[in-house]
């Protein structure tokens, strides 16, 4: 539904979403796309995945949290203990728990939320917006779902899967300069 956040989209298919609306609104598309390989053109003004740095700065918004926006998992999140509606375990309308400082909501469950960056460990030295690997075979996502246990959920916890791969608790989460 329009209210509900997308989900079982792969990362290809979040980043042709990005190239598409940034080309139906006027805008540089971000993406070059050939085959499997896509290339970021950072000073682009059209839609784009967040970097990893970039999700968990907007979903910390500044605060010492566990999750985005509370200490308290229930304020703030769809996940697995509190999804159960009747008609089985799924996505929430967007904006009934409480948002972050940055009035953003579900960052913390309902989607998990694909990035731009591959999988990799994250440097051990202090960095300003870091972009991430150049290359490897899974992509992360963040955040949690409806589907996730709470330690899923937190604003910490990274994932990873097959940039073709789809599941039932992933989406996506646009971001512009």
């Amino acid at each position: 539904g329009a209210k509900r956040p997308v989900e079982q989209v792969c990362w290809f298919g979040a980043i042709e979403f990005c190239n598409k609306l940034s080309e139906l609104e006027g805008l540089e598309p971000v993406y070059t796309v050939n085959g499997r390989d896509v290339t970021c053109n950072w000073s682009a003004k059209g839609y784009r995945l967040p970097t990893e740095a970039e999700w968990e700065y907007a979903a910390r918004a500044g605060q010492k949290y566990i999750y985005a926006g509370s200490n308290n998992v229930d304020e703030v999140a769809w996940y697995r203990e509190n999804s159960d509606t009747g008609n089985g375990r799924q996505t929430h309308l967007v904006g009934q728990k409480k948002p972050n400082g940055f009035g953003l909501y579900d960052m913390s469950g309902n989607v998990w939320e694909w990035v731009w960056d591959w999988k990799g460990t994250y440097s051990s030295s202090p960095t300003v917006d870091p972009q991430g690997p150049t290359s490897g075979s899974r992509r992360v996502f963040r955040g949690g779902s409806w589907y996730s246990r709470a330690r899923y959920v937190r604003v910490s916890y990274r994932y990873h899967y097959g940039p073709a791969g789809t599941l039932g608790d992933l989406g996506f989460r646009l971001c512009r300069l």
